[in-house]
């Protein structure tokens, strides 16, 4: 008997178990996104999908290709979301919105790996360290990503491109984030915050030669950005934002306290992780990596506040912004957990509350989605607006105007881009 207890508490057994509770998350993630995905069209895939693809396939010249990849979509430039879309067509002889969900959701997965690897490598941590990432970041809190073919694929992709060039960025490898930059710009419209960021933490490192190629390059790539560009009609003036300032602070507060859905308690939660975020920079806790991931979620959480908090401040509290406080989270565990010597009973003490708080996040939600049959709700939905429309109604479509969804529907159909019929129960 004491044989066998040995055994089962062996160091290999140990690993094999650890290595089991990490996959955790990432197979329930995986279920449930191919599970709950639906190859129906939603909000912007009207536009940033369907309508660019059927005006692409007509369009005759290379200039007018280039120009309409690169042409302002709200007050984004999504070409590395459109370049999806086209590979899709290309792929499957048509737009299938399952395979961008997918793929979308892949770049959250790699943005994931990329952490782990990054603060294995750099602290030699253990998989016990780690343990919390998964369960902080495969959360269903940022639901409204999972499901949304292109929000999944720009918003998802802009945090691995972001993050890859915060680590190249802090390892000063100049090839390497001078080709992230253009990346993450031409994919979110929130990469212009990497031009300040990446510009002044160079000068403040005094990285003389590899300041000179990114200025060039990130310069060009603004110029280019903002060419010809034009403010959405519906968002409202920054001068507003500077005129209400309770109503702006409260946006930027509610904006980093978004894992909780609660206005009050998100405004609370979001002072607690900017004030604490400020403080261990300031004190020099953790890396550049960690100054200049804190300084990338501060200034995207400004930049969100200045030209959004006018829409109103429940607006902060979108699901597909929690992606941003998350990552907020991880890096103030992993800023801790790593400034405490090992041999140190405190250490211990943080390492178990951080893995218990995580998995029970992660396990509330996780339940809480299920149970309440969340993501089935939304698949039904989608599924009964494509059906409707087949039937000849059109007042279902997920779509704002819906006038404008019956169009590309039907030119799509016609252009055999996607068969809205072949998704019908």
């Amino acid at each position: 008997m004491r044989v066998f207890a040995n055994d089962l508490i062996s160091s290999k057994n140990i690993a094999v178990i650890s290595w089991i509770i990490f996959a955790i998350p990432f197979v329930i993630y995986g279920l449930c996104v191919f599970r709950y995905a639906a190859d129906i069209p939603f909000q912007d895939d009207y536009d940033a999908a369907l309508n660019f693809t059927n005006t692409y396939i007509q369009t005759q010249t290379p200039t007018e290709k280039i120009a309409l990849l690169f042409s302002q979509h709200n007050e984004h430039r999504i070409v590395f979301v459109r370049l999806v879309f086209l590979c899709s067509y290309y792929l499957f002889r048509e737009v299938n919105f399952k395979f961008c969900i997918a793929f979308g959701n892949l770049g959250w997965i790699l943005t994931l790996v990329a952490l782990v690897l990054y603060f294995q490598r750099k602290f030699h941590l253990s998989l016990a360290h780690l343990l919390p990432l998964p369960y902080l970041l495969l959360t269903f809190t940022h639901w409204e990503n999972m499901f949304f073919a292109m929000a999944a694929i720009q918003n998802y992709w802009f945090m691995f491109f972001s993050i890859a060039f915060l680590i190249c960025l802090a390892k000063d490898r100049p090839l390497s984030f001078c080709a992230l930059f253009p990346v993450a710009l031409f994919t979110s419209g929130a990469g212009v915050v990497l031009y300040p960021l990446g510009n002044l933490f160079l000068i403040l490192q005094k990285k003389r030669k590899s300041l000179a190629w990114f200025f060039v390059l990130s310069t060009s790539c603004m110029l280019l950005y903002f060419y010809n560009y034009h403010k959405p009609a519906i968002h409202p003036s920054i001068l507003d934002a500077v005129v209400t300032p309770f109503r702006t602070m409260a946006y930027f507060l509610s904006f980093w306290g978004n894992i909780v859905p609660l206005h009050y308690m998100s405004i609370l939660v979001g002072l607690i992780l900017c004030s604490l975020s400020i403080y261990l920079v300031i004190r020099g806790y953790g890396d550049s990596f960690f100054q200049l991931a804190i300084g990338f979620i501060a200034l995207i959480a400004l930049t969100s506040a200045l030209t959004r908090s006018g829409l109103g401040v429940w607006q902060s509290l979108s699901s597909r912004y929690s992606l941003f406080p998350l990552f907020c989270l991880v890096c103030i565990y992993l800023c801790i957990v790593i400034s405490i010597p090992r041999a140190v009973a405190a250490h211990r003490v943080v390492l178990v509350s951080a893995i218990l708080c995580a998995m029970s996040f992660w396990g509330i939600a996780t339940v809480y989605y299920e149970r309440t049959r969340f993501f089935q709700k939304i698949k039904d939905e989608r599924i009964a607006s494509i059906a409707a429309f087949s039937n000849g109604d059109k007042s279902r479509l997920l779509y704002p105007d819906k006038d404008r969804a019956a169009h590309i529907l039907l030119k799509a159909k016609q252009l055999h881009i996607y068969h809205y019929q072949d998704q019908t129960p």
